[in-house]
């Protein structure tokens, strides 16, 4: 019986336990919804990842930066900041690439960005909104100095601008719709910076070896569910409608104003040819060293990983 005892523990131990799930955290961005999209679909294993919503950017690369995620859905220059501190950073998937759905919204009276000039402007605490201020106040021609900035959390922003805290405000849907229907006045938006509003998601570097069979899992599930919104987009937009806590019209709305990239699509952003995002990261941390974003140069050449989109199974 103790030999058979023995025996018993010996098979355990050399079998390895189950890997968890992957911890794949994002907030409510309607650009990250092809993810959910699959889980509404059972196209995610349970098993192998798990969603996790967070209320701000800032809480998901805290607890990215904390080992409490995998994986974690960020603007590309949220990732630069990323890279900035944890070198190992891989952007191994685009989301989307925003073409208006970024915006600077004023008030009727202020009539162009010279017109910023001693207003109010709400932003949020977060490098996507402290990197479209630097690129709003470049095209008016201004400093820092001559604005008065004030942080507003993302679910405050409609209220600030419509209570008369600020007089103008640099937002997204849902918020655009609502405050152009109260009468807002749109002075810029991505479509003035082409390329380089940007949502990836990005894992550490082991990961995408530890990890791959799992990885290729989300991708899978994720690109067959672009497929599902692409062909039906109402039908897609009516089942997130209640996780993202928006009606169907303003998610369709929101995606019309971004392009969400296919398998062959994001193959070419996250190589290094002529065309991908190489050159628009460059860009990007030449802009956010200049307005002190970053306190020193990152390696952008080692930030995209394009292998699993290349080497998956589709």
């Amino acid at each position: 019986m103790a030999s058979l005892a023995l025996a018993c523990l010996a098979l355990l131990a050399g079998c390895d336990a189950p890997e968890p799930p992957l911890r794949v955290g994002s907030n409510d961005w309607p650009g990250y919804m092809g993810l959910y999209y699959a889980r509404e679909l059972g196209r995610l294993d349970p098993q192998r990842v798990r969603l996790l919503d967070f209320t701000s950017t800032q809480r998901s690369l805290h607890a990215f930066r904390n080992d409490a995620l995998d994986a974690v859905a960020v603007t590309l220059d949220e990732a630069l900041l990323l890279a900035e501190q944890l070198e190992d950073s891989r952007a191994i998937l685009v989301f989307d690439i925003s073409q208006g759905a970024d915006v600077l919204l004023a008030r009727p009276e202020v009539e162009g960005l010279a017109d910023l000039k001693g207003r109010r402007i709400g932003v949020e605490t977060t490098a996507l909104g402290a990197y479209m201020l630097a690129r709003v106040l470049e095209s008016a021609g201004l400093t820092a100095e001559q604005v008065e900035v004030v942080h507003v959390p993302l679910d405050d922003h409609a209220s600030a601008y419509l209570d008369g805290r600020v007089d103008a405000v640099i937002s997204f849907e849902p918020v655009r719709g609502q405050l152009l229907a109260a009468g807002a006045r749109e002075l810029f938006d991505s479509r003035r910076i082409p390329g380089e509003i940007v949502d990836v998601l990005v894992v550490r570097r082991d990961l995408v070896q530890k990890r791959r069979g799992d990885l290729c899992h989300l991708l899978a599930g994720h690109f067959e569910a672009l497929e599902g919104m692409r062909i039906a987009p109402a039908t897609a937009a009516a089942r997130l409608a209640t996780p993202l806590g928006m009606t169907s019209e303003q998610i369709q709305a929101a995606w019309r104003l971004m392009h969400l990239p296919n398998r062959a699509e994001n193959r070419r952003l996250l190589s290094a040819d002529e065309g991908g995002l190489a050159a628009t990261l460059r860009k990007l941390e030449t802009v956010m060293r200049a307005n002190r974003l970053l306190s020193r140069p990152v390696n952008t050449a080692t930030l995209l990983e394009p292998s699993l989109v290349e080497g998956c199974a589709p």
